[in-house]
């Protein structure tokens, strides 16, 4: 397989990472070059994925996140990569614009063995122990009726009722956050990912009215909720307690409702995504996550600055 990278491993669970570029591609972007921090935080979560919790980091992606890996010498943070993902919209036959992380159901339904699957922009640097439990995420989100933004009742966005019929949902008012999945039975996330894709294919219309997030969030979130549910499996979670989204907030409430957010947090686990809007509006932000995420792990700083200078001088530099 071109560009394919493996080694042994044995009786190893594998973290699995996703990076696709055809959601960006689709919107004129056609080399998925990445900001600095993002760089950084790949070399960061399968660092702390290997060295702290013993897993084995292996990357799904497409042929050209690959050959912008191999360009900035990523690669060798993973012990396997497949570049398997498509690279043009005429390999799949939903809108990836859409349903940007549809990458996750396609590496999933090409894993052979039980995995944990990691947000690129998230690290967990503490030992967790995911096999305790027959579902693993990382945390519960709450679903109220008046969020039209990241959770709009489903027959807004499944007009056709799909997941009702197909799975005999009868839909919750909790959701479950993704940036950390894990199955015990490899048969249930194969089951999730299928599912999943099964809706983004049979989608007769796309009201684009709706959030960026809502579409995906209701196969993603809001599925596998359901599905554990359904199951009535046993489901551990990262943090405790449940997120309030922000735009369900009444101005008052906190993030998290009796949660031990803050000592997870402590302990050691960043997740970039809900400081992404901040991040973009403001420079210094970003300058400032630069330089923490390089500074607290100094035996990382070498390949940091490698990675970081060839995104500069290869993509940036211009």
């Amino acid at each position: 397989m071109l560009g394919y990278k493996s080694r042994a491993f044995f009786l190893t669970m594998k973290a699995v990472y996703v990076d696709w570029h055809l959601p960006r591609k689709m919107k004129g972007v056609e080399i998925p070059v990445k900001k600095h921090w993002e760089v950084v935080m790949i070399i960061r979560t399968t660092y702390f994925s290997r060295e702290i919790n013993g897993f084995s980091p292996v990357l799904y992606c497409d042929q050209a996140t690959y050959d912008y890996y191999e360009s900035l010498d990523l690669i060798k943070h993973f012990d396997e990569v497949f570049p398997v993902l498509p690279n043009n919209p005429e390999e799949i036959d939903f809108d990836p614009t859409v349903f940007w992380a549809a990458a996750k159901f396609l590496a999933i339904e090409k894993c052979d063995s039980p995995f944990i699957m990691i947000d690129l922009d998230a690290e967990i640097r503490f030992k967790i122990n995911p096999e305790n439990h027959e579902a693993f995420f990382a945390h519960y989100e709450m679903v109220r009726e008046d969020d039209i933004n990241f959770y709009p009742p489903p027959e807004f966005l499944d007009k056709s009722g799909f997941l009702e019929s197909r799975h005999g949902i009868e839909w919750s008012d909790v959701a479950i956050n993704t940036s950390i999945i894990y199955f015990r039975d490899l048969s249930l996330a194969k089951e999730f990912a299928t599912s999943a894709l099964e809706f983004m294919k049979n989608i007769e219309e796309i009201d684009l009215s709706f959030d960026s997030v809502s579409y995906i969030l209701l196969v993603e979130q809001r599925l596998a909720y359901e599905l554990c549910k359904m199951r009535g499996i046993d489901v551990g979670t990262l943090i405790s307690g449940i997120y309030i989204p922000r735009e369900a907030r009444d101005g008052k409430e906190p993030e998290f409702i009796d949660s031990d957010v803050n000592e997870v947090s402590e302990r050691g686990f960043l997740h970039i995504w809900g400081y992404k809007k901040a991040l973009n509006a403001d420079p210094r932000l970003e300058e400032k996550l630069l330089g923490d995420l390089i500074s607290s792990r100094l035996e990382l700083k070498e390949d940091i600055i490698g990675s970081i200078s060839k995104n500069f001088e290869i993509y940036m530099n211009k």
